[in-house]
């Protein structure tokens, strides 16, 4: 679904994490990367308007979608659904065999400090990491920028968001870790 410069609003999106696949044909991907190690892969995506984190081992499959509520999501197999303008902590076990964790904040500040974040973000962009600036709706003002950092560990992947909301100067960080249990 694509949402037009200017209607990113960090009210209106929202954490949601299946015990279940969500294709990607559900969203419009501005970035991709693949990641693998040992028992576990995880497909991790930025897009509009938020990101998508597929992660499966051994027969689990979890994934992680920050993206609109508008958005309609398959029915089914829904974990853990939480508003992205509010503060979360959460942990989910998933099946057998993996734990899911997630923390999440909305942090509004002023004018220079919010472009001074984006900025940062943005000269972070070519370290390996997803990243993706959107359209501004007003040429003057920052672009709405989503940076993804991915972990990998033995067990499983650590994965920090930062998507930025210029006309609200909000910046929502996310940090997410799933993880293989031990057999």
């Amino acid at each position: 679904m694509e949402v037009g410069p200017g209607k990113l609003r960090v009210g209106d999106r929202t954490f949601r994490v299946f015990g279940k696949a969500v294709h990607p044909e559900w969203f419009s991907v501005r970035a991709h990367e693949r990641f693998a190690l040992g028992p576990w892969e995880a497909d991790v995506r930025i897009v509009e308007g938020g990101h998508a984190v597929v992660f499966s081992a051994g027969g689990t499959v979890v994934t992680e979608v920050f993206g609109s509520r508008a958005v309609p999501m398959p029915a089914g197999g829904l974990l853990l659904a939480s508003p992205a303008d509010r503060e979360r902590s959460a942990v989910v076990r998933a099946g057998r065999d993996v734990t899911y964790q997630v923390c999440h904040e909305v942090e509004r500040v002023d004018p220079e400090v919010f472009r001074h974040l984006c900025e940062e973000e943005a000269l972070d962009a070519h370290r390996g990491r997803l990243f993706h600036a959107a359209s501004a709706a007003n040429r003057l003002a920052p672009r709405p920028i989503s940076r993804i950092r991915v972990d990998r560990l033995a067990r499983g992947v650590s994965i920090q968001a930062f998507h930025s909301f210029p006309d609200e100067l909000a910046v929502l960080r996310s940090q997410s870790l799933f993880e293989v249990d031990p057999a």
